[in-house]
């Protein structure tokens, strides 16, 4: 990809999740009267907040370094940046899948009820030790990277290969940890969100033989939330998949070859990030309703 052409796709999609953002935190800093969030959901929301508005911040200076020749380390520093709070706001999405699976499907094996009752414990240190896991994968990658140096034009996977040493092997091994990072994610999405929905469609179908009503605003609510998960992980899919196929490639050397200035990564990051914040806004009541309120008061005040 031309540098130019991850601008102009990039830089749209920067502002206007920069611009999301910022209405996204108003909104749970203050929410409106009658919605009520409580931990470890809210804690989790604004952890997503927070990832994607340094992820914005990085993509920015991304697009600024174009302007001027950049060094190696500068570049290699914001890919890994890039990686991180993407990937950390993949988690996020798992863990809050997980909440809601919890909390909305009957658990009856041993260890579901015993996850249920402790909920906020196993999301806190569960998520905590993700982080950990997510951060010395890209940590010791990057150093690892910066080491090696740029990669001269025409280099074939043959000559590195020649020249292994233990800091390459450490580099593959930190690439082998992302992909197990990136894929348990994926699955985890997968799992949670298509158990959730496979319930609730059972559920309504019992309820319309019964003749019993489904538009309770809890039903309502739980079906919304299961059905925009199902949309998340349909916009994180192409972009885990390819998560997933550069640290493969990465572990055989031949990334170099598909995506030399990681534009396509970075471009793929950029979107799909935008795609979730999207959807949280119309999934989670306290943005729904907080952007209500706040088109509202700026019409009253016009």
């Amino acid at each position: 990809m031309e540098p130019w052409v991850y601008a102009l796709l990039s830089s749209p999609l920067c502002l206007t999740a920069t611009f999301f953002n910022i209405i996204f935190f108003f909104c749970l800093m203050r929410p409106v009267a009658g919605v009520i969030l409580r931990n470890p959901l809210r804690i989790l929301l604004i952890v997503v907040l927070l990832n994607s508005t340094f992820q914005q911040l990085v993509t920015a200076l991304t697009i600024i370094m174009l302007l001027f020749d950049s060094p190696f380390w500068l570049q290699t520093l914001t890919r890994a940046l890039v990686y991180q709070f993407f990937c950390a706001n993949f988690s996020c999405n798992a863990w809050i899948s997980i909440f809601y699976y919890i909390s909305i499907v009957p658990q009856q094996h041993p260890i579901f009820i015993w996850i249920k009752r402790n909920i906020n414990a196993v999301l806190y240190v569960g998520f905590v030790l993700n982080q950990i896991v997510l951060l010395m994968s890209l940590s010791m990658g990057t150093v690892m990277y910066f080491l090696r140096g740029p990669v001269p034009n025409n280099f074939t996977s043959l000559e590195r290969n020649k020249t292994l040493t233990a800091d390459q092997y450490l580099f593959h091994v930190a690439n082998f940890t992302y992909l197990i990072y990136c894929t348990c994610s994926l699955f985890t999405l997968l799992f949670s969100w298509g158990k959730t929905f496979v319930y609730l469609r059972e559920h309504l179908k019992k309820m319309g033989q019964s003749s019993e009503s489904f538009s309770l605003p809890k039903q309502k609510s739980q079906m919304r939330v299961t059905v925009t998960g199902m949309v998340q992980v349909a916009l994180f899919l192409p972009s885990s998949l390819w998560t997933i196929a550069i640290a493969s490639l990465h572990i055989t050397d031949n990334f170099e070859m598909v995506d030399p200035k990681r534009f396509v990564t970075m471009t793929f990051c950029s979107m799909f990030s935008f795609g979730n914040l999207l959807c949280f806004g119309f999934s989670q009541s306290v943005f729904r309703h907080g952007i209500v309120s706040v088109f509202n008061k700026i019409k009253r005040h016009k």
